[in-house]
């Protein structure tokens, strides 16, 4: 996809040949080869064309890396020499394929006991090609945090901000490590933020007045919640365990309700919803729902504003849906990044609650 590099770029290529020839320790070798060669640089519309066509394969994939921090700020901070991209285990061999076809091959691979940080690397030219970085991920077992970003104005599946800062752990930082972790520390300071729980059954009815950029559909738990910049860990540490406290349920979305200029779904059973949210405004009592403009908690997730019923939505319940993680979610730049993902408990008992309307 990148044609023929400059000859800069194949210059330094030939040298790395030579480098990784030397009979010296790896370690060494590796250092020279860094400071020798250098990738040209990944444009953007080469990222969208990679993403779209392995979403097109159904390939299960997020943006991570230099790119994914620039997806979560909407906006390019810096030159990215590669693309890293995080896929689903069982959807390696697929994506392999996919970008064989685009005229990618296998330069190396590289295996490690760190998640995500087994990866292979290929790239579209044998001296010096645009450079693409496969991170395996098994998804079973494993609980992971994705949201989406934006490059050049278009959506893109991605990292949360709480994994971004993982994975740029665990190594000696390099000067771009530390302009991601800044860009990072930036977009979880200065973003209002707020708890949610996704609810990815009802996206499919949400009208576009609705969607607002980076957040699925949703039934809000408490907003506003606090200022990014005092958020910390302590602070994640006392939601994640009072979350974990909150068994994970079943519920349905059957109601059809109105407030002023707005349509929403009614969630069955209801109480749950008010349960979670009192119980996290017992613990930060500050932070009252809505800012205490309503004295009644009503749980719903928007599906309109603005408009009449949307034709054919009420032929399209029930929806059913589970309650198992609440998101803690920023925004900053325009529109919404997950910065951190937290379960709720295993069920005690039986926690499955389904109307007569499911069965």
């Amino acid at each position: 996809m990148s044609g023929d590099p400059s000859l800069l770029y194949r210059t330094t290529g030939r040298l790395n040949r030579v480098i990784w020839r030397l009979p010296l320790p790896r370690r060494v070798v590796a250092r020279l080869s860094a400071w020798v060669y250098r990738n040209p640089p990944m444009p953007d519309d080469v990222v969208l064309a990679v993403v779209e066509a392995l979403r097109n394969a159904d390939v299960r994939c997020w943006i991570s890396g230099g790119w994914g921090v620039d997806a979560l700020a909407g906006e390019r901070t810096r030159t990215h020499r590669d693309l890293d991209l995080v896929v689903a285990a069982t959807d390696m061999h697929r994506a392999e394929e996919i970008l064989s076809g685009l005229g990618y091959f296998e330069w190396y691979r590289s295996e490690s006991e760190l998640p995500l940080f087994s990866r292979v690397v290929l790239h579209d030219h044998e001296l010096a090609g645009l450079t693409i970085d496969l991170h395996p991920l098994e998804l079973a077992g494993t609980h992971m945090e994705f949201t989406t970003g934006k490059i050049t104005g278009r959506e893109v599946p991605c990292l949360s901000a709480a994994l971004q800062v993982k994975t740029h752990s665990n190594y000696r930082k390099r000067w771009r490590d530390r302009a991601d972790l800044a860009v990072l520390r930036k977009l979880r300071e200065d973003a209002g933020t707020t708890l949610i729980l996704p609810v990815p059954s009802a996206d499919g009815v949400l009208q576009e007045s609705a969607r607002e950029p980076g957040i699925p559909a949703h039934i809000t738990l408490l907003y506003p919640f606090l200022a990014g910049r005092s958020i910390d860990d302590d602070t994640e540490a006392a939601l994640a365990s009072l979350l974990l406290e909150i068994p994970a349920f079943d519920f349905v979305l059957s109601g059809i309700g109105r407030f002023p200029g707005v349509v929403y779904l009614a969630p069955d059973p209801a109480e749950r919803f008010v349960a979670l949210t009192e119980a996290l405004v017992a613990r930060w009592p500050e932070r009252q729902p809505y800012g205490g403009d309503h004295e009644e908690i009503i749980p719903h997730l928007t599906v309109a504003y603005g408009a009449p019923i949307p034709d054919g939505l009420a032929e399209r319940l029930p929806l059913t849906a589970r309650a198992e993680a609440v998101w803690l979610m920023s925004r900053t730049g325009g529109r919404w990044v997950c910065r951190r993902s937290f379960p709720l408990g295993s069920p005690t008992g039986s926690e499955t609650i389904l109307t007569e309307q499911t069965q």
